[in-house]
């Protein structure tokens, strides 16, 4: 039995026409008893809306960066909640750039409001062009400051996502909780990607990339394609 386990957005899902195709190959995958997994930075009630439109099979979801992990039938394995203390330090970093825009996660979804307990992350969502040196400044500095925090800066598009996590909570987390609970081999384990979040889990277990990306990411993939479809043929050649 195998593992792949896909980043979604610019990799799993580019666009429609690909995305029909990925899945074809997916359901030949799960059929030949191997396991799918996509890992998201998005929410579940994000991931799942995706998931229903575009008829996407799956065996585990894991989202907000490996922070929550979900199995096929949208039961919840494991999360991990944020330490709350951390959180208006985080916020202050809103004076130094135009943005309204903040994603409170929560093991259901993402929230524009503090909903209470059992927080598992924060992110600034910010416009490129209002990324200031102020901003990032604060930013490094909160970074050196407050070591047991993850701080985190990765864009998308034209959006930049500053989040907060918590210390050593990332893609490769759920990934690594899945090879435990499975009793997987790591070498049965593939992972695809396209951005810097993916990397923890791109560097730690077989992985490919989707697309331009890194220098760094580059270093640890195996190699590159254009679609998730075509990484297939190099993994059946391996089993």
């Amino acid at each position: 039995m195998k593992l792949l386990v896909c980043d979604f957005d610019g990799t799993y899902f580019i666009d429609e026409e690909s995305i029909l195709i990925n899945n074809q190959e997916v359901q030949k995958w799960r059929r030949e008893n191997n396991l799918f997994m996509l890992s998201s930075g998005r929410s579940f009630q994000s991931l799942k809306k995706m998931c229903l439109k575009y008829n996407i099979e799956y065996d585990y979801l894991s989202c907000c960066d490996g922070s929550i992990l979900y199995d096929k039938d949208d039961n919840i394995i494991t999360y991990y909640s944020l330490n709350k203390d951390i959180l208006s330090k985080f916020l202050s970093l809103k004076k130094y750039a135009k943005t309204e825009r903040i994603q409170y996660s929560y093991p259901d979804d993402y929230y524009p409001s503090y909903q209470g307990d059992n927080l598992i992350g924060c992110n600034l969502v910010i416009q490129n062009q209002d990324i200031t040196n102020k901003l990032i400044e604060k930013f490094l500095f909160l970074q050196k400051e407050y070591p047991n925090f993850d701080f985190l800066c990765y864009k998308h598009d034209e959006v930049a996502f500053f989040c907060l996590k918590n210390k050593g909570i990332n893609k490769s987390t759920t990934v690594s909780y899945l090879k435990e609970l499975l009793n997987l081999k790591e070498k049965d384990i593939y992972t695809v990607g396209d951005n810097e979040n993916d990397y923890p889990m791109l560097k730690l277990f077989p992985s490919y990339y989707i697309g331009e990306v890194s220098e760094k990411i580059k270093k640890v993939c195996q190699k590159g394609y254009t679609q998730v479809y075509e990484i297939f043929n190099d993994i059946n050649k391996k089993i």
